[in-house]
């Protein structure tokens, strides 16, 4: 036992040298240059090309060159688009570079114009994904951008997972606001000039079909600074309850997040605010 402890250290002690002799380190170097083509197994997009930001930026549509953007790190080209991403076009300042922020920010100034997605909502988060997405349909990946999302061998970074753990995040907090909205769904909504406005509920308010109307209330939902108008039931169990409970028979009068409008009749399924 004790022999083939020994030979075994012996072994090793001889692998690591030769993996630092001139004859094998090719090898390993080939390994690593292999990385970014076993990473889109990973990441489930093609690597393509590696292009630094100098190299990315280059393609601007200036000179008859190609333009190409990234978001996310992953770069297309949208050449095809020239007449919104060529020089002059409304669209232009997204060339040459990676401005993943300033696709759901509207900030197009050099320091709005940035990959870092600190601080943004999470239908911001969403709002990316989506133009991502837009543009894997719509125009040819080309590779990646090594910087902010992307390592030298096409790696994600840090960054990268960090938007995924967002990204997650927000599609966790949009199937809650949805489940929301069809347990109180918005009132539907009318302004006239000289007249005011109205808040009524139907079968149909908020876009949210349904087989109850219910009432107009304030709803100080938990985490928002300002309340919405909610369509509220006013009879039966209130929302979430068994239909065999115990109940009052009042909805989701009694519920302490609902508040009657001023001036607007406790049953009434429709409220009036006249300027």
């Amino acid at each position: 036992m004790i022999t083939k402890i020994f030979l075994l250290g012996v072994l090793g002690i001889v692998i690591a040298l030769l993996l630092t002799t001139d004859y094998v380190q090719p090898i390993v170097n080939s390994f690593y240059s292999l990385l970014p083509f076993l990473s889109s197994s990973i990441i489930g997009t093609n690597v393509g090309k590696l292009l630094t930001k100098s190299e990315l930026a280059q393609h601007n549509g200036k000179q008859g060159s190609s333009i190409y953007l990234a978001i996310l790190g992953d770069v297309f080209d949208v050449s095809a688009g020239k007449r919104h991403y060529g020089e002059g076009g409304g669209y232009h300042f997204f060339t040459g570079k990676d401005a993943t922020r300033a696709f759901v920010s509207g900030d197009f100034t050099d320091k709005g114009l940035i990959e870092d997605t600190d601080g943004l909502t999470h239908s911001d988060i969403l709002g990316i994904e989506e133009w991502n997405e837009f543009y894997k349909s719509n125009y040819k990946h080309i590779g990646r951008v090594i910087g902010h999302f992307y390592d030298k061998n096409g790696m994600p970074t840090e960054a990268w997972r960090k938007f995924k753990d967002q990204l997650k995040d927000a599609k966790k907090n949009k199937m809650s606001e949805e489940d929301d909205r069809n347990m109180f769904p918005p009132c539907n909504f009318e302004y006239k000039q000289d007249w005011g406005r109205r808040l009524w509920c139907s079968t149909l308010s908020g876009g949210v079909k349904r087989d109850w109307a219910g009432v107009p209330r304030q709803y100080f939902q938990p985490g928002k600074s300002e309340p919405r108008c909610a369509c509220v039931r006013d009879k039966g169990p209130p929302a979430g309850s068994e239909p065999s409970s115990v109940h009052s028979n009042r909805g989701d009068l009694d519920n302490p997040l609902m508040k009657l409008y001023e001036g607007c009749k406790e049953n009434s399924f429709e409220c009036f605010f006249k300027e």
